[in-house]
């Protein structure tokens, strides 16, 4: 095998060394000779009595790596006419479910590759200054007409073979090829390229995701956030993006950007809170939640937001205060009736420190035990409704009810929630 492609290689280079040695006439000779191949699969193709068009493909394909071929334009336009003949036989085939579809779609890439190969040398000006617009005015049309495929070819990758390097490949060709020079005039009143231009671009950012490449991801996430179907995936993207490329200031602005434009959504609120909360920079962090509430005073997050940093500062009075209102905006929000509970138990375990200078056999303790059974009263329907909320967390709601059951001398229930909770493997 090693002798064999020794030989070719070696045949290949005393072709090209001998067009090098032709005199002026010996090589037009020889390219008008070449030039013939061409002009017989343009016969071939054009042969209404010739139903099978494997003959022409032959012939270009030979046409094509022939060095005396490749400044040609006819060469590649031929090749592209061809090439398209047999894109759209595959697609009928794909139609009646008999295709080969990477066999169609590579049919369709090699259509566009040699368009805008032929395309490009007719662009040239010849010794004239003229230009040959042949390519412009009856291919680069057809090829735009079929440049939404790409995005079909990239759905065929990503979903069928996982192939998100393949698939985004595709996706990028679509936009490098709709926002390119043959294009721009084509695509400006292309119906198709305006509804969907922002929607699709979502398809590179998954792919790009995918493949952990931020900077891909990036590019088309930019571009996908003005979808209102995937304008708010796409925005979070953004942010992560940022997050993966290390840019902080960048990623921040993110956030709070995707914030404001979709105040509904936690993921924001959770990443800035976590920031802030691992900077252990509240002031920063209340400073930004207030200013939210002047936007959004519906939205229960701010509240949670400034329960959870006068919690952090044990100033339980005023978490209390936050996170109630907070749950009375959104009734179905467990980690603020968690909060509420532990912020009510840490309440009571402050008013029994403020009672330890006294004797535990005083009547005066004893009066400040059952006062500090209301705090154990007031933390029970909070833990209460987080074990409705989320029957199957028992990590989160297990403790705070065992305190409350045994507080309030409740064995039945508590002897339930132990048994619960060593089914857990929590006791």
């Amino acid at each position: 095998m090693k002798k064999l492609i020794f030989v070719l290689i070696a045949a290949l280079g005393v072709s090209c060394t001998s067009y090098a040695q032709m005199t002026d006439k010996e090589l037009k000779k020889a390219t008008k000779a070449a030039q013939k191949v061409v002009k017989e699969a343009k016969d071939e193709m054009e042969r209404e009595d010739v139903a099978d068009k494997r003959g022409a493909k032959r012939l270009i394909d030979k046409a094509m790596k022939d060095p005396l071929l490749q400044d040609w334009d006819q060469t590649w336009y031929e090749a592209a006419v061809i090439y398209e003949y047999f894109y759209n036989d595959e697609n009928v085939k794909y139609y009646n479910g008999k295709s080969d579809t990477v066999t169609m779609y590579n049919y369709l890439l090699d259509w566009f590759k040699y368009a805008l190969k032929a395309d490009s040398l007719q662009m040239i000006p010849n010794e004239k200054g003229k230009v040959n617009y042949e390519a412009r005015k009856t291919m680069i049309p057809r090829v735009q007409r079929n440049l939404s495929n790409l995005i079909n070819a990239g759905i065929f990758y990503f979903n069928h073979r996982s192939d998100f390097a393949t698939a985004y490949k595709l996706f990028d060709q679509y936009y490098q090829m709709a926002q390119s020079e043959p294009f721009a005039e084509l695509m400006a009143e292309d119906q198709t390229w305006k509804t969907y231009k922002d929607q699709w671009a979502y398809f590179p950012t998954l792919c790009a995701m995918s493949l952990e490449n931020w900077e891909n991801c990036l590019k088309y996430a930019q571009i996908a956030k003005n979808d209102s179907t995937y304008g708010p995936d796409a925005t979070e993207l953004i942010c992560e993006s940022y997050a993966n490329l290390g840019d902080t200031v960048k990623w921040l602005d993110a956030l709070k950007e995707g914030l404001y434009k979709y105040p509904t959504r936690e993921y924001y609120y959770g990443k800035l809170l976590n920031y802030y909360s691992n900077k252990n920079d509240m002031e920063a962090l209340e400073k930004f939640v207030t200013d939210m509430i002047e936007v959004d005073p519906e939205k229960s997050w701010n509240y949670y937001v400034l329960g959870f940093i006068a919690q952090s500062n044990k100033n339980y009075d005023e978490a209390v205060k936050q996170y109630k209102i907070a749950v009375e905006k959104n009734p179905k929000f467990a980690d603020a009736y968690f909060n509420l509970g532990l912020c009510i138990v840490n309440q009571a375990l402050d008013f029994m420190d403020s009672k330890s200078n006294l004797d535990y056999r005083s009547s005066a303790f004893k009066k400040a035990q059952e006062e500090e059974k209301n705090y154990y009263r007031e933390a029970l329907p909070y833990f209460e409704k987080l074990r409705e909320l989320e029957p199957d967390s028992p990590r989160k709601w297990g403790i705070g009810l065992q305190q409350c059951y045994s507080k309030l001398n409740m064995a039945k229930q508590l002897d339930e929630i132990e048994a619960r909770m060593k089914e857990a493997g929590l006791l």
